[in-house]
């Protein structure tokens, strides 16, 4: 059952996402904007170019130049100056979309909140109806333990069929009823894969906790943003960030225990580098054009995060 209480949803587990939420969630997504970046792909769509040529969106006037076309003269502009100006438009362009969600089993983890997955899931959803509300394609990859994703892409199309494509999938994910034993970290051969799948010019979302960004990834992804814009919505929880001293801890994946001694320092220091390390490459890539890091906890409202900067009004 899903409360709605002061406009907000509440989700009605934190261990597990239910369809109806993920569905709910095309309300608050109505209101988020994914208009980081200029579109780059060749179809005809509802975003504005960089490109300048015959369109249906006005750009501005400015003065005629030999082998402007004379359908574009501003007669006004001309009449009143003195001097022959001519209009320019942008074409309007679309931007598919290529959604990749992060469902190894480091992501069924939380201390508060709830598991970094149904955040991850959360978001995704709310990213995928937003692109719907937009009118563009939305295609869909789940990568896990395996490296190159349990799930077939799929590729980016219109409609609503495409979001329960992906809602499907994640609920259907074996990992919600049991982890693997063994996980591929690297994030490598999932990006490779999805730039086989993703056409040139699209809007890549990559929705993880950003475990196994190493150099050969942040290249990567460094060579994707030639192609692409990115928006990765990097997921923690707040023990990643910083391991408290509360003694002994244990830590258990539903089928092996762990014990973790919070007291030692060292201990503490080599747990938060582990963090620092994968965020400081996502705060490098942030500085290129065309990539936007959003941050979101596990004890964050997934909704309220994305619209402070996706927000249609901010």
């Amino acid at each position: 059952m899903i409360a709605i209480q002061e406009n907000k949803l509440q989700r009605p587990s934190p261990i597990i996402p239910e369809l109806s939420y993920l569905i709910h969630l095309q309300r608050p997504a109505a209101g988020l904007h994914l208009r980081e970046g200029y579109p780059r792909a060749r179809m005809a769509g509802a975003h504005l170019s960089r490109f300048q040529g015959r369109g249906i969106e006005f750009d501005e006037v400015r003065p005629y130049q030999a082998g402007d076309d004379i359908r574009g003269m501003d007669w006004r502009v001309t009449a009143r100056t003195g001097k022959p100006h001519t209009k320019l438009f942008r074409e309007e362009r679309e931007r598919p979309a290529m959604l990749l969600l992060d469902m190894r089993p480091a992501m069924f983890f939380a201390t508060r909140g709830a598991l970094k997955s149904v955040v991850a899931a959360e978001c995704a959803s709310l990213l995928a109806w937003s692109i719907l509300h937009q009118g563009d394609r939305v295609g869909s990859m789940i990568f896990d333990a395996s490296g190159d994703g349990a799930m077939r892409p799929a590729r980016p199309v219109r409609g609503k069929r495409a979001v329960m494509r992906m809602l499907g999938n994640v609920l259907a994910h074996p990992y919600w009823q049991q982890r693997p034993t063994a996980a591929c970290d690297s994030l490598l051969g999932t990006l490779q894969r999805a730039d086989h799948v993703t056409p040139a010019g699209s809007l890549m979302m990559l929705v993880s906790d950003g475990r196994g960004l190493d150099d050969a990834s942040e290249a990567m992804l460094m060579r994707l943003l030639a192609h692409h814009s990115i928006l990765f919505v990097f997921i923690y929880d707040a023990f990643e960030r910083e391991m408290g001293d509360a003694g002994m801890l244990y830590a258990s994946d539903g089928t092996a225990m762990q014990q973790i001694d919070s007291s030692k320092s060292a201990q503490r220091s080599q747990h938060a580098a582990r963090f620092h390390q994968r965020r400081a490459v996502l705060k490098r890539l942030e500085q290129r054009p065309g990539f936007v890091l959003i941050e979101c906890a596990t004890d964050d409202d997934p909704a309220a995060v994305l619209a402070r900067r996706l927000g249609r009004g901010r």
